[in-house]
This record gives structure tokens, sequence and C-alpha cells, in this order.
């Protein structure tokens, strides 16, 4: 049998593996919750928003218009209103779908590049408690020879904090 006290060391040795080992798993899964907590998750949708509107590169579309399709998802907190049941402790989707509206029918882009970054900096800027924000742009009625369902775009902005 081996001494007595090399047993003593490789017990201590092992004792201080394992304990590192827990710290270190202890670390990491608080550093997945901070990063991953529910509350980052909780999500507002507002899709398929259609809208008349006059973006586009080509003269006919500025002067024409046609039809848009707008979907917007915002990254907030929803424990608040979860709790309160109050439309004050939530993201009102009726004032994203007005501002939305706004951008498309009342303004003039050529590229829908330019209409979804209004879109985002609106949305971001309404409302502090937005952290993250989806827009996605289609443009179903495009001038090109093919058979198609929509071209479009997608761009996800974060609050400047």
């Amino acid at each position: 049998p081996p001494p007595k006290k090399s047993t003593t060391i490789n017990m201590q040795t092992c004792r201080a593996l394992v304990s590192a080992s827990r710290r270190t798993h202890r670390w990491l899964a608080g550093g997945i919750r901070r990063r991953f907590s529910t509350e980052q998750q909780d999500k507002v949708m507002v899709h398929g928003m259609k809208f008349h509107g006059y973006h586009g590169d080509l003269p006919a579309e500025q002067e024409l218009g046609q039809k848009f399709i707008i979907d917007v998802d915002l990254w907030t907190s929803l424990a608040a209103a979860e709790k309160s049941d109050l439309l004050k402790d939530t993201v009102n989707y009726v004032e994203i779908w007005e501002m939305t509206k706004d951008s498309v029918e009342n303004k003039k882009f050529e590229m829908i590049e330019k209409l979804g970054g209004d879109i985002s900096d609106r949305i971001l800027a309404f409302d502090s408690r937005i952290e993250k924000v989806r827009v996605a742009v289609k443009k179903p009625e495009v001038c090109i020879p093919g058979i198609l369902q929509y071209v479009g775009i997608e761009m996800t902005r974060e609050q400047k904090r």
C-alpha cells in the first residue's frame, strides 16, 4: 500500500480540483444566465403590416408607389406587464404600427435599406425599454422579369447605451 502521506496529498489535490470545477461551473452558469436571461428573450411581434409607399430606385416606383409588407420584432422585458396587466408597462404595438405606417406612407427613400433603418431608428428612439429591434421590409411587386414572392431586407439594431 502507498504511504499514508501521499494518499492525503492525492485526496487534497482531488478535493481542490472538485472545488475548482464547481466554482468554474457556477461562474459559467451565472454568465450564461446573465447573457441569456428570460427578460432579454421576451419579444413583441408586429408582423404582416401592409402599406402603400413610394420607395425604390426607379421613377415609376417613386411616382406610382407599390405595396410593402413589414415585420417588426422588439426585444423588451414583458415581466412588468405580465404582473400588472397594464398597457403602460409594455410597448404599445399600436404605436409601433403607427410609426411604421408613417415611415412607409409619408416618406420616400430610394433604397428599402434606408426605409428599414428609418423604422428601426424611430422604434429604438420611441422607448428606451426596447433593447433590440428587428425590421424586415418585403417588396412583393418588384420589377424583375421572373416569378418570385418578394425581395426584401432584414436588419437588427440594438439600443445604444
